[in-house]
């Protein structure tokens, strides 16, 4: 008697998991947000910047590609001073990863690059 209640109960787990499993299958799935600075290039050329900016740059793109692609950042048109706003709600985000100290080093380099390109197109 104590078999079949056994039984049973695993019977019962596996048919409602099925069943769970179909819907999860069948809900319909929203693509992710795109935004126009996604479609730009994903990279920055940084081998002209000092070492120290490399080195932030190398900790951007580790950071900054948990959420989004980094070519969102990358195209972005904030100009320098929008950046610390805009890190720290990044920071703020679940799962990013950033701490105050990473979020300098990134903010820091994001003000560079945005100050050196500026340049560059003038």
């Amino acid at each position: 008697m104590q078999r079949i209640i056994v039984w049973g109960t695993v019977l019962g787990v596996i048919i409602l998991v099925g069943i769970g499993i179909i819907y999860a299958l069948r809900a319909p799935r929203t693509a992710p947000k795109t935004y126009p600075a996604d479609k730009g290039p994903n990279f920055i050329d940084v081998t002209a910047y000092p070492a120290k900016m490399q080195e932030a740059y190398e900790l951007f793109t580790n950071k900054c590609s948990r959420c989004h692609t980094v070519a969102r950042p990358i195209n972005s048109t904030f100009m320098p001073e929008e950046w610390r706003k805009y890190v720290y709600k990044m920071m703020r985000k679940p799962g990013s990863g950033l701490t105050p100290k990473t979020a300098e080093e990134i903010i820091r380099f994001l003000i560079y690059d945005a100050r050196h390109r500026e340049r560059k197109t003038k």
